[in-house]
């Protein structure tokens, strides 16, 4: 992927904003999606200057967060890049990955490998003490219990736009 720095973004966003299209700036300046452009418009009109900084890579994202902003996205049915542009997220296919692995792989899916290893290397240390301390236990199946929360949300929320789905086509016919 292309990085662009700061002063070209705000130069584009600034030509857009003066009345020239996304389509025309993009072929004026060889950039090979207009939609760039609008994602830059759009971060520059929500955050400001700011909001086209180059970021740091290699952000993480808890699998709670990860839930959340699929719950989000599903309830207002918007896009990807729409929901991150929401919340912050350098690009719409982080949350289109999101979404694929919950739809193959559950609520466990959203959760990061290394909380993953973390979680099973602590399940083995208090299996092996057979114990867990009572705050701890409630810490962990109040954490549980609210991801089950979303899952059960979320695939709520899947299923009724299914349905909807399926009696629009219905009503076509």
């Amino acid at each position: 992927m292309i990085k662009y720095n700061l002063d070209f973004k705000v130069k584009i966003v600034n030509e857009f904003l003066d009345g020239c299209g996304s389509t025309t700036l993009s072929k004026k300046y060889s950039i090979p999606n207009h939609s760039t452009i609008m994602e830059w418009v759009h971060t520059y009109q929500l955050r400001g200057v700011s909001g086209l900084r180059p970021r740091k890579g290699g952000q993480k994202y808890s699998g709670m967060f990860k839930a959340e902003v699929l719950n989000w996205r599903n309830q207002n049915m918007a896009s990807f890049s729409e929901t991150a542009l929401h919340f912050n997220i350098p690009a719409g296919s982080t949350v289109c990955r999101w979404q694929q692995k919950y739809e193959s792989l559950g609520i466990d899916g959203l959760r990061h490998e290394q909380d993953i290893l973390l979680t099973m290397n602590k399940n083995v240390k208090h299996n092996s003490e057979n114990h867990l301390s009572k705050e701890d236990e409630l810490k962990q199946l109040k954490k549980e219990n609210l991801m089950l929360r979303v899952e059960n949300e979320f695939l709520k929320k899947v299923d009724a736009l299914a349905q909807k789905k399926s009696k629009q086509k219905k009503s076509r016919k």
